[in-house]
């Protein structure tokens, strides 16, 4: 009885471990090409595929063991030596499809004429619980910071690509990215949603013992684009995640480029760019005249931390941006290092809200926010301080730039440091605080303003010993007045063109003897008791509007 039992068991035990070793993993993919290029003259989409007749080249990654791979979905799968085998779709498309016994292989192929040849690490067919969520790490990341994880991140985004995306986790971990020569940017595919785990930049002042963002990504050498975002992309997000360049020589952090067909909703939600030359640049090409269309870009809750040239760039004519609830700090600017917030060579539409940044006291940051050919900019609820300018338009002097059609809008924000304008331009102003003379400008900028101030409250800082210019030199077309408090001398409401009223106007009613003195000519008010037709005014009369001229009042 026992020895049947014992041979039960053994015979259970062997179908079991055949079962096992016969297990195979499903791996299913496309002849996907990520790349982002520069010199195409008709559309190129970021996603693009090789034909479907292209040979793909499968390589085991676990030399241990023998490769063992076989085809399904119609593909073809042809044994090779060294550890390889060849693939290819057996359909009208560049899908394919083989079955192995490990968890990931190495797949190569050759691209097209932008990319060259295509390599990816491709893990197998996740389980339907887990299926849209995936970690770096099972892509072959290591993240400890010298280890380069560019073939590992690269993989990860073109496995979601062949998705059409999902969201990729950076657990903690420092990504070295770009330590050959070859590199070139990872590409963000439509989609798809970069997470890490915090939006705080390395050095911050915490009082933590570790200092660096606990999941960064992390580019080495210069002259080179970490991410790029192309083409006929659409819904990209990346969140709580820190990228820093080693060096700010020709960096950036994310490039998107592109001619012709167009990308829309970028969202970076809590991410650090630092240290790069450009931290977010966006730029249409010239093959056609900068004319590409980049929509829907959003940052929200950001840090931008010493970036060189500017954090935020863009030189695209067609561009609308929101940008919210973030902090830019910014080197110093010197002869080499422009040190801008924010510079929009060429866009659409800007909102900015809620934002905040500047330099340092004894180290003056660049410009905070830089224009030359732009759509409307809306600027609320933000400040700057120890920055070269506040705002600059027009810095080239290009004689081509100035547009009334769009209003350039500063509501209830703080700006001290010089602003310029050095073209035409409508500037409308609502509850601002500006420094006494911050403004830089010439006539043909016109200006709406309301509630606006120029000093601190004149019973504490006031003016802080400088002459209060308002507005300088620009065309006041309506401006709010105030009155004199402490060391601040008020000014009065001012119109600067012509004033229709579609109903009666009330003057103020003021008696003979409490007529103001000292009123510059043109000041008017209704006399109730004064004399009709009398040089200077005189009392005892039945009322009359009342003017000064040549300096004395005259009633009419």
């Amino acid at each position: 009885m026992n020895t049947r039992r014992i041979a039960f068991a053994v015979l259970v035990t062997a179908i079991l471990s055949v079962s096992i070793f016969s297990q195979q993993n499903r791996f299913e993919g496309y002849n996907i090409i990520l790349d982002v290029p520069e010199t195409q003259n008709a559309p190129a989409c970021a996603v693009r595929y090789s034909p479907p007749a292209t040979t793909v080249t499968i390589t085991d990654l676990d030399r241990s063991t023998p490769l063992n791979v076989r085809a399904c979905g119609g593909s073809n799968v042809t044994a090779g030596s060294g550890g390889s085998a060849t693939l290819r779709s057996g359909v009208a498309s560049s899908y394919w499809c083989f079955e192995g016994e490990d968890d990931s292989y190495r797949v190569d192929f050759p691209g097209d004429q932008y990319s060259g040849r295509v390599s990816y690490i491709w893990r197998a067919n996740p389980e339907p619980n887990e299926a849209g969520f995936y970690n770096v790490r099972d892509f072959g990341a290591v993240g400890d910071g010298n280890t380069d994880d560019t073939l590992a991140i690269r993989s990860a985004l073109a496995y979601l690509a062949t998705r059409n995306g999902g969201i990729l986790k950076f657990p903690e971990g420092d990504y070295v990215v770009g330590s050959t020569g070859s590199f070139r940017p990872l590409v963000i595919p439509s989609g798809v949603t970069i997470e890490g785990v915090s939006g705080l930049h390395t050095g911050a002042s915490t009082n933590n013992m570790k200092r660096e963002n606990p999941s960064r990504i992390r580019l080495k050498g210069t002259n080179r684009a970490l991410f790029r975002i192309g083409e006929c992309t659409e819904s990209v997000v990346m969140r709580d995640i820190e990228l820093i360049a080693e060096s700010p020589v020709g960096t950036y952090g994310i490039e998107a480029l592109g001619a012709y067909l167009s990308t829309q909703s970028i969202s970076l939600e809590r991410i650090v760019l630092h240290s790069f030359y450009r931290g977010f640049s966006v730029y249409g090409l010239p093959q056609t005249s900068l004319n590409w269309q980049v929509d829907y870009v959003k940052v929200k809750e950001c840090r931008f931390i010493f970036n060189a040239d500017a954090a935020i760039y863009t030189n695209v004519r067609n561009s609308n941006w929101r940008i919210e609830g973030s902090l830019f700090i910014n080197p110093q600017r010197t002869p080499n290092r422009a040190a801008d917030s924010m510079h929009f060579e060429r866009v659409g539409a800007v909102l900015v809200e809620d934002t905040f940044g500047g330099g340092f006291p004894s180290a003056l940051g660049g410009t905070f926010i830089k224009m030359l050919d732009t759509g409307p900019l809306t600027v609320i609820g933000s400040e700057t301080e120890a920055m070269t300018e506040s705002f600059v338009y027009n810095d080239v002097e290009n004689p081509l730039a100035g547009d009334y059609s769009y209003p350039i809008t500063f509501v209830n924000s703080v700006f001290g440091d010089p602003i310029i304008f050095k073209a035409r331009r409508t500037f409308v102003s609502t509850g601002t605080l500006y420094g006494p003379n911050t403004f830089r400008a010439d006539p043909r900028v016109r200006v709406y303003s309301t509630g606006d101030r120029f000093c601190y409250d004149g019973n504490i800082l006031a003016c802080r010993g400088a002459t209060k210019e308002n507005f300088g030199n620009a065309t006041i077309i309506f401006m709010t007045g105030q009155p004199s408090e402490g060391q601040v001398q008020g000014h009065p409401t001012y119109f600067g063109t012509d004033v229709e009223f579609g109903s009666p106007v009330k003057m103020p009613s003021i008696p003979f003897r409490s007529l103001p003195r000292n009123k510059d000519d043109g000041s008017m008010v209704f006399c109730p008791d004064c004399r009709r037709d009398s040089e200077p005014c005189q009392g005892g009369g039945n009322g009359a509007p009342a003017m000064v001229v040549n300096g004395r009042w005259t009633c009419m």
